[in-house]
């Protein structure tokens, strides 16, 4: 095993024991940690009136200002992280290399314990006792020049990722659409609802 890789994996067993401790209600599956903090979650989007997707220059520059100025507030630039991805298995338990997607297949990614996907009260048959999400993780420095590509590929929707700060306590999961944030506390998730407010859903829940 090269040394990138040996050090992936130490980043993945460390990273397993953290996530445990920080994020007990939830697993590493992005979706999951809005209603398992609530209190702790802001939703910022990423472009004006909810447009979901860039379809031209000045999008993207709208797009990837908002995101990497969240980045820059909330971590810094640069930031040491990890990044999490992974990939739906079904019909069996997940086994062999995770499979990234775009721009993050070039990542040192070790596997972390699979997880079992929880029934949906509202689909109860659209999972079965044998479907699995298996999370990934990977060390990552941020800056605004590395997370350009993947900030792209995600708002596209070609990959799916979000970034851990353990220094910082907080989880910040772009999408095709926007930003998810799980911020340290319900004050901190207070103070980035007045910074961002500009940016922020007109909705009552956030969406």
């Amino acid at each position: 095993m090269d040394t990138l890789h040996e050090i992936s994996a130490m980043v993945a067993a460390d990273f397993d024991v953290y996530w445990r401790t920080a994020y007990p209600d939830a697993p590493p599956l992005g979706h999951l940690l809005r209603t398992a903090y609530p209190r702790r979650w802001l939703r910022v989007h990423s472009l004006p009136g909810a447009q979901r997707y860039p379809s031209t220059p000045a999008d993207w520059r709208e797009l990837l200002g908002r995101q990497c100025t969240v980045f820059a507030d909330l971590v810094g630039d640069p930031a040491d992280g990890v990044l999490v991805t992974g990939e739906y298995v079904f019909g069996a338990e997940p086994a062999g290399p995770v499979r990234a997607e775009g721009a993050l297949r070039g990542l040192a990614w070790s596997a972390l314990p699979p997880v079992a996907l929880p029934a949906d009260p509202q689909a109860p048959d659209e999972h079965g006792p044998n479907d699995w999400f298996r999370p990934a993780c990977a060390p990552f420095r941020w800056t605004a020049a590395a997370g350009d590509v993947v900030l792209r590929d995600l708002a596209l929707g070609r990959a799916r990722a979000f970034f851990v700060s353990e220094a910082r306590g907080c989880v910040l999961a772009p999408y095709d659409g926007g930003m998810d944030l799980i911020l340290p506390d319900e004050a901190a998730r207070d103070r980035c609802r007045d910074r961002y407010a500009a940016w922020l859903s007109t909705r009552t829940d956030g969406l």
